[in-house]
């Protein structure tokens, strides 16, 4: 009786240090705690998360050798025209920010790929708990954000920690163009010659390279420099991205957003995204499901994929 009543002590000291009493949170009351913490009754159209954006079109070219590795009929068809849709985090609407998101819907002859993304590898969040809280402890409460709650939690909340720790050693990118983004997610593709789904996240590499601005030029700069950047960009030549698939090793957690994949990893070029005009802020009013995939893709099993696209539906709504 001892023995198990200490069992029980020590799982709810576990779930305290955890930083949260393993409250329930799906989708609706994600999109809800989403609407109370960002949403603007002057504007209700205006998105709730990842706020602030503008929207450009281009093309995707598969790699010629691309459907011989996997069995992604899509990638067959050649140039492949894309709608770009450039973000920056949350509400943020400050180009001078770390965060930054990126959704293409790639159109294919009798398929449709969305993919959403961001500018790091790994997300803040493992579970709807840990997703749901991080944003609900920034709501005021009796008109005032209890900061000493969100101080402790970031630091006892191991994925909240980790990613402080990975958005510490990056900088503020000048430009889409130089800018990396990531799936997050762990998807599985088809592999062409066993037929197997094999867990790989991709990438989107900038063929300028990944750079940061100094202290000194991020003074000069205001806080819408990233659009202004991309319509002069295009108007000279189209921007450039390589996209690869990075394949899970073994041992590599496919279930977790927030494990950052360490060591040498087995690579495959995929193809070149091209950003070719400025199209201006129509897209905003879009929504983008990841969910959206094409043959030859599986969806990913972490906690966080079903919800997110339920989140999104219920936020979309919200706008109608």
């Amino acid at each position: 009786m001892k023995k198990s009543l200490s069992l029980i002590v020590a799982a709810l000291l576990c779930g305290s240090v955890a930083g949260y009493a393993q409250e329930s949170y799906d989708a609706q009351r994600i999109a809800e705690i989403f609407k109370q913490l960002n949403g603007d009754p002057k504007n209700p159209k205006q998105k709730v998360n990842h706020a602030k954006g503008f929207c450009a079109g281009g093309s995707f070219t598969p790699d010629k050798n691309i459907t011989s590795i996997i069995d992604v009929p899509m990638l067959g068809e050649g140039k492949i025209p894309v709608e770009f849709r450039y973000s920056l985090g949350g509400a943020v609407m400050s180009d001078k920010s770390k965060p930054r998101g990126l959704a293409l819907r790639i159109q294919g002859q009798n398929e449709t790929w969305t993919m959403v993304m961001l500018g790091t590898e790994i997300n803040f969040a493992r579970t709807p708990e840990e997703f749901g809280q991080f944003f609900e402890m920034r709501l005021p409460v009796n008109g005032k954000v209890d900061q000493e709650k969100i101080q402790r939690l970031m630091k006892e909340v191991d994925s909240y920690r980790k990613f402080v720790e990975y958005t510490d050693q990056m900088g503020i990118t000048p430009s889409v163009a130089n800018t990396a983004y990531y799936s997050i997610h762990t998807f599985y593709f088809k592999d062409k010659k066993s037929g197997k789904m094999l867990p790989a996240r991709w990438k989107f590499v900038p063929v300028e390279g990944v750079k940061y601005l100094s202290d000194q030029e991020l003074k000069t700069k205001g806080d819408a420099f990233l659009e202004e950047d991309l319509k002069q960009r295009v108007a000279k030549k189209p921007i450039a991205y390589e996209m690869y698939l990075v394949y899970a090793n073994k041992g590599d957690a496919t279930d977790d957003t927030t494990a950052l994949w360490k060591g040498k990893h087995k690579e495959v070029f995929v193809g070149t995204l091209q950003a070719e005009q400025y199209s201006g802020l129509e897209c905003n009013a879009e929504v983008y499901f990841p969910s959206e995939i094409p043959q030859g893709v599986g969806a990913p099993k972490d906690p966080l994929f079903d919800i997110r696209n339920e989140a999104y539906g219920i936020t979309f709504g919200f706008r109608q």
